[in-house]
């Protein structure tokens, strides 16, 4: 939780509602997970100047 989250989501019952938490879990980790194995940005910045003529990216 964040400190944003002062409220406690909780059942009818008065019980804290352990499903909802731990499906926001899950999800917070697939987003986590998702974005440190996105592929690179499509297009590469190209090298100017003399670098581009070693290993620069063809324009």
């Amino acid at each position: 939780m964040t400190q944003q989250d002062t409220k406690i989501r909780t059942r009818p019952d008065g019980s804290i509602d352990t499903a909802y938490y731990m499906a926001r879990g899950r999800h917070m980790r697939s987003q986590a997970a998702h974005a440190m194995f996105s592929p690179e940005p499509a297009k590469p910045h190209r090298r100017r100047g003399f670098a581009r003529l070693f290993g620069g990216v063809p324009a």
